[in-house]
């Protein structure tokens, strides 16, 4: 996981652009590597433990395994801890991800998105209005209308645990 980290990240300088195999990649090896660590941080108290997406996920699929097989749980934890999960699989996590998050953000409620040793973001929805702009064309300008939408927001700053 470290190390597809540091290859994205020496691309990263060259390109920021969305890249969604870059997503799947990720989200792949963070189910499948056993050793990789999430920190946990409290909003106001800085790092308060870790976990590790491979374990929760092996957990995950053996509980549901267990409860649609019958299988006793130490056998489905183990039969999952075999498992490799694949691009499909990773897909699936991005994917709802993706669709949690929009549909949290229409309850009018702020996410927190990151909470990391270093860095705080919550986004949430903001109504923004009809209008009319002028935008640049080749021979001027021209007057564009633009229905009501709701943009997301961010608000993003040092946590306070990491302010000295």
């Amino acid at each position: 996981m470290t190390e597809l980290m540091k290859q994205i990240q020496e691309i990263t300088v060259k390109q920021k652009s969305q890249n969604k195999g870059d997503e799947v990649a990720v989200a792949q090896a963070l189910l499948n590597d056993p050793d990789f660590q999430v920190g946990i941080y409290d909003k106001n108290k800085g790092l308060i433990g870790t976990r590790n997406v491979h374990e929760e996920a092996v957990k995950f699929i053996a509980n549901v395994s267990s409860e649609i097989t019958g299988l006793d749980k130490k056998t489905a934890e183990e039969l999952a801890n075999k498992y490799t999960f694949t691009k499909k699989d990773a897909n699936f996590i991005i994917n709802t991800s993706k669709d949690y998050i929009q549909t949290y953000l229409k309850t009018g409620r702020k996410f927190n998105l990151v909470q990391t040793e270093d860095a705080e973001a919550n986004i949430f929805l903001k109504a923004t209005p009809a209008k009319e702009k002028l935008i640049p064309t080749k021979d001027g300008t021209k007057l564009v209308k633009t229905g009501a939408y709701q943009k997301v927001a961010c608000k993003s700053g040092c946590p306070k645990y990491n302010m000295k």
